[in-house]
């Protein structure tokens, strides 16, 4: 693909990704079958969901929106929607960071979360973002 090409189509691609995203909030946090390996440091950039908050919130550029209860921090030059759990969830406080991204000529989806739940919580919120994501790469798939 040639390199305008490429740029046209990344553009696009976050585009529809962050569409879906934006469409797809409804996270419920189930208990999940077996336990997913532990991840001892979270590189999403933040040492406390609540730094992470306050930090987004007040950020030029981010769009704050509300859907199905969540907070949603939308980054658009940064190709990054951020997604805090609602006082009252179960996961609470959490926050997930999806960027889309290229690797190796494909678009994908960068996932991170920091979630100071409880443990069965939290793997249950990763496993309903995979599957958000599974569900937004399958839609991307199949326009294009």
């Amino acid at each position: 693909m040639k390199p305008f090409a490429a740029s046209r189509f990344i553009a696009r691609s976050t585009a529809v990704v962050m569409a879906i995203f934006a469409g797809a909030m409804s996270v419920s946090c189930e208990a999940v079958a077996a336990p997913l390996p532990e991840q001892p440091d979270s590189d999403i950039g933040y040492h406390s969901v609540a730094m992470a908050y306050v930090d987004l919130s007040t950020k030029p550029g981010i769009e704050i929106s509300n859907q199905n209860g969540w907070t949603i921090a939308t980054d658009v030059a940064a190709k990054t929607i951020w997604s805090f759990a609602p006082q009252g969830d179960p996961s609470y406080p959490t926050v997930v960071r999806r960027q889309v991204v290229q690797e190796a000529g494909a678009v994908v989806i960068k996932t991170r979360v920091l979630c100071e739940a409880t443990k069965a919580t939290c793997d249950a919120v990763v496993q309903q973002f995979e599957g958000l994501n599974a569900q937004a790469s399958a839609q991307l798939k199949g326009r294009n």
